[in-house]
């Protein structure tokens, strides 16, 4: 948990550091955009790191192998890894994350708009 609270905390002053180096300012509405940026982006990643874990690429990656691979190093091909064994951390974190911070935009508009 408290591992977490860092991570929450100094994405946080990241937003804040970029807002003010971006904008020139640190407006209410400065933050919301840069949280909506930066959450968005690390939202991304993981959903995106979720799929590729999740074997939903696995087929295309062994089919496209078959297909493109030429003969004499078709038992190479068959070796090599798929891409959701690759991909063995856990994506759970980095979306909490990312939603978090896309939480803290909603209360930065909320407040902005209030």
């Amino acid at each position: 948990m408290k591992k977490k609270l860092i991570y929450f905390f100094g994405l946080q002053l990241l937003i804040v550091v970029l807002s003010f180096v971006i904008y020139g300012n640190l407006q209410l509405i400065s933050y919301a955009n840069m949280s909506f940026y930066v959450g968005g982006t690390i939202t991304f990643f993981g959903l995106m790191s979720y799929v590729i874990s999740s074997g939903f690429f696995d087929f295309f990656t062994l089919s496209m192998r078959k297909v493109f691979t030429p003969k004499h190093m078709k038992d190479e091909a068959k070796s090599m890894r798929v891409p959701s064994a690759v991909f063995s951390f856990s994506f759970k974190p980095v979306i909490a994350l990312g939603l978090s911070s896309l939480l803290c935009m909603c209360i930065a508009l909320l407040v902005y708009y209030s």
